[in-house]
C-alpha cells in the first residue's frame, strides 16, 4: 500500500465515511430512479472505508498522533 501521511489518512477517512452516508440517504429516498447505480458505488465505498479503517487503527496501535477513531467515525 502507498504511503500516506497521518493526516491525509484522517481526511480520506472522514471523506469516505460522510460519502457512504449519503449515499444510504440516496438509496432511502424516494425519488432515486437508478439504484443498481448507487448500490455499486455505495460498495466501492464500503470497501475503500474498510481499508481506510484498518490502517488507521494499526496507526493508532503504534502510537501515531491521530484522534481516537470513535471521534472521527461516529454512527
Amino acid at each position: 500500500m502507498a504511503d500516506i501521511d497521518n493526516d491525509t489518512l484522517m481526511v480520506s477517512l472522514q471523506a469516505v465515511f460522510e460519502s457512504i452516508n449519503r449515499f444510504e440517504a440516496l438509496l432511502e429516498s424516494e425519488t432515486l430512479s437508478d439504484p443498481e447505480n448507487i448500490t455499486e458505488l455505495l460498495m466501492s465505498y464500503d470497501e475503500a472505508f474498510k481499508v481506510l479503517s484498518t490502517v488507521y487503527k494499526e496507526q493508532l496501535a503504534k502510537g501515531a498522533d491521530l484522534p481516537p477513531y470513535a471521534a472521527i467515525v461516529k454512527r
